[in-house]
């Protein structure tokens, strides 16, 4: 049986969402990382970052990662999406030779981000609101956010 991953993280009950991110954000990719790892993993250092500073967070920063978040948007749905495929690709990809269903898996996540992100039809509102997220009125990603997440695929 193959080693089981070992998923690193603050406590979620007590940490705060934003010490939460700064605990993946402190993380330094290995020097001798694949070039395609170390890619997706600094990418998504960087949209951790800007989604966790954009103001659509402010109402859920200071709450605990556990927390049911007040206001459940696109960006904060993105936040988690993002932070939870990072954890994923430090717990269950091997840096130096990434591959297998667990990278595949990573890899799909990070080309769906990006649709998301990008996405001009309303995809993402339209997912929030079917499962009660109706907090999306005014929100929008920011140039920023929206040049990071077209990196995802490079």
């Amino acid at each position: 049986m193959p080693p089981q991953p070992v998923y690193v993280s603050p406590n979620p009950e007590t940490t705060k969402r934003g010490p939460f991110t700064e605990f993946f954000l402190e993380r330094n990719c290995p020097q001798d990382a694949d070039p395609q790892y170390k890619h997706l993993f600094d990418t998504h250092q960087n949209l951790m970052r800007m989604l966790i500073n954009d103001s659509a967070m402010d109402a859920n920063r200071e709450q605990t990662f556990s927390t049911p978040a007040n206001s459940k948007n696109k960006v904060y749905f993105m936040w988690d999406f993002v932070t939870r495929t990072f954890q994923m690709l430090v717990a269950t990809v091997d840096p130096r030779s990434p591959g297998g269903e667990a990278f595949m898996d990573i890899q799909m996540r990070s080309m769906l981000a990006q649709q998301l992100i990008l996405d001009t039809t309303g995809r993402l509102e339209s997912m929030n609101q079917s499962v009660g997220y109706n907090h999306d009125a005014g929100i929008n990603f920011s140039e920023e956010i929206k040049a990071e997440a077209r990196k995802l695929d490079e």
